[in-house]
């Protein structure tokens, strides 16, 4: 069985305070370094074949952590980049908490996309294509995925079945690890979200 571990970046200094999304320039927080610190201890005990990440900095620091003991080169994709959240990109959440449109994108992801930016399904069919090259070119065995929170949401939406409407089922905090197995990847009525979800 292959297995993806699907790990959240480490806290950035503008945590909950900025929708940074495609930006480049947050360095991680005090906080978001001991994650660090945790994750490089946790994954050097875990039997991984490859650290793959988004381009963005915060991933690309968390995967070089999670890399350095198995003394691996960590592998940049886009198809694991943050959504492109278009015009809201860079803005203080207590401005877009006045914005009608953000609101109404917190209540229907499946049909409300960011202006100029991308849909959360665009984003889901990218990361699943993802994972299925990777099924085929790293089969039965574990790989690293560092990405962003709606990414992971995105999959685990698929996984259980849901609509990407259900997003706030799913609570992905930075630093965090999920494993799935690729049995997971395709809704079926055996499968119980809430084996998923908690």
């Amino acid at each position: 069985m292959t297995t993806v571990l699907l790990v959240r970046h480490a806290e950035h200094a503008f945590q909950d305070r900025k929708l940074l999304g495609r930006a480049d320039g947050a360095p991680l927080s005090a906080k978001g370094h001991d994650q660090l610190r945790t994750l490089s201890e946790l994954f050097a005990h875990e039997p991984i074949a490859a650290v793959q990440s988004s381009p963005r900095r915060r991933a690309r620091e968390t995967a070089e952590a999670i890399a350095r003991p198995h003394g691996f080169a960590v592998e940049v994709h886009p198809s694991l980049d943050e959504l492109d959240y278009g015009e809201w990109t860079g803005l203080d959440f207590e401005v877009l908490e006045r914005v009608p449109h953000w609101r109404a994108w917190n209540t229907a992801r499946a049909s409300v996309s960011p202006p100029q930016g991308e849909s959360m399904r665009k984003l889901q069919d990218r990361v699943l294509a993802h994972l299925a090259r990777l099924r085929q070119s790293h089969a039965g065995r574990t790989v690293a995925l560092v990405t962003h929170a709606e990414p992971i949401r995105a999959v685990l939406l698929h996984a259980a079945g849901l609509s990407l409407d259900d997003f706030a089922r799913i609570d992905v905090q930075p630093g965090s690890v999920t494993r799935l197995g690729f049995e997971h990847l395709a809704p079926a009525p055996m499968f119980s979200p809430k084996a998923l979800l908690g």
